[in-house]
């Protein structure tokens, strides 16, 4: 059994993709909060999973299953399910390593567009406080 170990700078949550013991439960979390929770088993020489995104985060489902698409290992299968927001996969026992690799780099990603969007919403959300109150600052400047 091996685990893959990524620390995130930004936001200090550490997640392991650990996919290779008979039976074996992950989650991702961001800001204290569930993100992913991937669950696998060996089946004969092979492994099976399902990698599933938690309420909050089922919008990014579009995102995890490109990301997923764009340069997955050969030996890794996966079938999509739009309704669960989830991926099933399997891929050979010998294969573990390259996909807990691939694994990880597509959830920190995942986590790098979730901080990216926090952040555009704060600057959003400043810039609608500046227009309101220089508005308010030129109601009462002109009132007099």
């Amino acid at each position: 059994m091996s685990a893959l170990s990524y620390q995130t700078p930004a936001t200090s949550s550490l997640f392991n993709v650990t996919l290779g013991s008979n039976s074996r439960f992950s989650q991702v979390s961001v800001s204290q909060k569930e993100m992913v929770k991937i669950f696998n088993q060996k089946s004969g020489e092979m492994m099976q999973g399902m990698c599933r995104l938690e309420n909050g985060f089922d919008t990014l489902f579009p995102l995890f299953r490109g990301l997923i698409r764009l340069g997955k290992p050969k030996s890794l299968h996966l079938t999509f399910s739009n309704e669960e927001r989830s991926i099933f996969y399997s891929f050979k026992e010998e294969d573990q390593t390259e996909v807990e690799q691939f694994f990880a780099r597509v959830l920190a990603l995942l986590q790098k567009e979730v901080k990216f969007k926090k952040v555009l919403k704060e600057i959003i959300d400043n810039r609608l406080r500046f227009k309101t109150e220089q508005s308010l600052l030129q109601t009462a400047l002109l009132a007099d």
